[in-house]
């Protein structure tokens, strides 16, 4: 018989494995070696042909139980449920919080090979205990569970292991046979490899290696298949594992500007490191040192992905270094150094909460203080470290960000403004003081007294004049006494003509009566 199977179903994945025999480290085969509150000593591969008798102990009150008999002889197909129960068949008190329990099944008339499961409430789960039995005159298949996660990555040969379980034979005397092809995207493209395996047996477990290079499996994803064939060529149900293949390096790349400024958002990429065939799925570490000499590794906040984002808050030479890490543990380093140029720090001088950094004088009266406040602004740490002078007429007259001026003579007084960061650079701000005299008060008031007195003259001499202009406007056109008109009648005053001889008493009157 060929040691192959004719038809390898790799779209069906072994129901005993997923199942039956179930994988992983949280719930490793439950009918193995296993912490539990319900125990037995009978080990999977007895067989029994008219009654099967379990025995065992619990730690759970064994008024409650329950348990069931399933054919798994085809996995590939639905469970048959054979035999069930509610209760032990026999409970006896050993001590306190402690049972002896056996269950005796009539199995007369059954072939199968079969999943004895036994099941005790807790509280809203419930505890299990599972074995694989051979009931009946057979013959009956072998079976293999695997001790190995159903996905397995791999550089170097790695070791797996196996439960070989037999009715009639001894695990040692059966052979494994595997099957293997490439699979990117789940299917097998191209060729399937088949071959027997070297297989090292411990009682009845077997341990076998998988070597990528012996095998010439290149980087990639590889499905493998591999079965027990017992010394009667009878074949156990396929075990189906998916194999990821990376014996290659990664690549780390960064891509960064290489000169920046202090308070600069600076990205740093490192998203084109490749590992191959696995692309850009990688695990990134970042380090990063200060020009100060501080190594570090940088934060979580710092870090989305392959991305690293650095706000450098001093000046000075950065060095950051990428450590990318594949699937199987290879390991790339690369890094790269950024220059990061001291920016100057700039201020703002403000005289009662007004900004007057922009005026180049400011005026007072002698007598009068003026109380100055900067506000300096520089990047990262270096706001704590500058230094302030201020100078009046070249002297230092304060090293604090507020300055109170006083008591200055009448004139122009210089005041210079330096402010030094950390690493020396300087921003400077001149401005003149200028100090006036104090008018006098007495003195004002003569002179207001003497604008006022002027204002008054004026007024005196332009209503004189617009009197007198107004007088003489008026005689002369007063009407004159004794004249009269051409024709030699009186004007019309209302007053006869002879009226106007007799009180004519002229000179000439008298001589015209002579």
């Amino acid at each position: 018989m060929n040691l192959f199977p004719r038809s390898s179903n790799l779209l069906v994945s072994l129901l005993l494995v997923s199942i039956l025999f179930p994988t992983g480290t949280s719930e490793e085969h439950q009918f193995l070696d296993r912490d539990s509150d319900i125990s037995s000593n009978l080990e999977s591969g007895v067989w029994f042909n008219e009654t099967l008798t379990i025995n065992g102990s619990t730690t759970i009150p064994a008024q409650d139980a329950n348990w069931a008999l399933y054919d798994v002889s085809d996995p590939y197909s639905s469970w048959n449920l054979m035999r069930s129960g509610n209760y032990f068949s026999e409970v006896i008190p050993l001590d306190e919080g402690l049972w002896s329990w056996s269950i005796n099944v009539d199995v007369n008339g059954l072939n199968c090979t079969c999943w004895l499961e036994i099941s005790q409430p807790v509280g809203l789960e419930k505890e299990f205990l599972n074995r694989i039995i051979f009931i009946g005159a057979g013959p009956h298949n072998p079976v293999i569970s695997p001790l190995h996660e159903k996905s397995i990555v791999i550089d170097e040969p790695v070791t797996i292991s196996a439960i070989g379980i037999l009715a009639d034979s001894n695990a040692s005397d059966s052979k494994l046979a595997m099957s293997w092809c490439y699979a990117p995207h789940g299917a097998c493209e191209g060729n399937t490899s088949s071959s027997e395996v070297n297989i090292t047996w411990s009682d009845t477990v077997g341990s076998f290696v998988i070597d990528a290079t012996e095998l010439g499996l290149h980087d990639g994803v590889w499905k493998f298949t591999y079965w027990l064939q017992d010394a009667f060529l009878r074949e156990s149900p396929i075990v189906e594992t998916t194999v990821y293949v990376d014996q290659t390096n990664p690549e780390a790349e960064l891509i960064c500007p290489q000169h920046a400024f202090e308070g600069d958002l600076v990205i740093v990429d490192g998203s084109q490191s490749r590992d191959g065939v696995w692309g850009p799925n990688l695990q990134a570490v970042w380090y990063i040192t200060s020009p100060n000499g501080a190594l570090r590794v940088a934060e979580q906040s710092e870090t989305n992905g392959m991305v690293f984002t650095l706000i450098p808050e001093e000046s000075g030479i950065y060095s950051v270094q990428l450590d990318i890490v594949d699937m199987v543990g290879r390991r790339s380093s690369t890094s790269t150094t950024i220059n990061i140029e001291n920016v100057e720090p700039s201020l703002n001088i403000l005289v009662d909460d007004i900004d007057i950094s922009d005026l180049n004088s400011w005026k007072l009266d002698v007598g009068e203080d003026l109380e100055m406040f900067v506000m300096a602004h520089d990047t990262g740490t270096d706001n704590d470290s500058i230094i302030y002078n201020w100078y009046l007429a070249e002297k230092l007259v304060s090293t604090s960000p507020q300055i109170d001026v006083s008591d200055l003579d009448v004139g122009t007084h210089e005041l210079r403004l330096v402010i030094i960061d950390d690493n020396g650079a300087e921003t400077t701000h001149e401005m003149d003081i200028i100090v006036s005299a104090k008018s006098n008060s007495f003195d004002k008031e003569i002179n207001l007294m003497a604008i006022f007195m002027f204002v008054a003259i004026i007024c005196a001499v332009v209503i004189f004049v617009r009197r007198k202009k107004l007088t003489e406007y008026e005689s002369s056109s007063m009407p004159k006494w004794g004249t009269t008109d051409k024709s030699g009648t009186g004007r019309s005053t209302g007053i006869s003509s002879d009226e106007n001889v007799a009180w004519d008493e002229s000179p000439a009157s008298n001589r015209s009566k002579d």
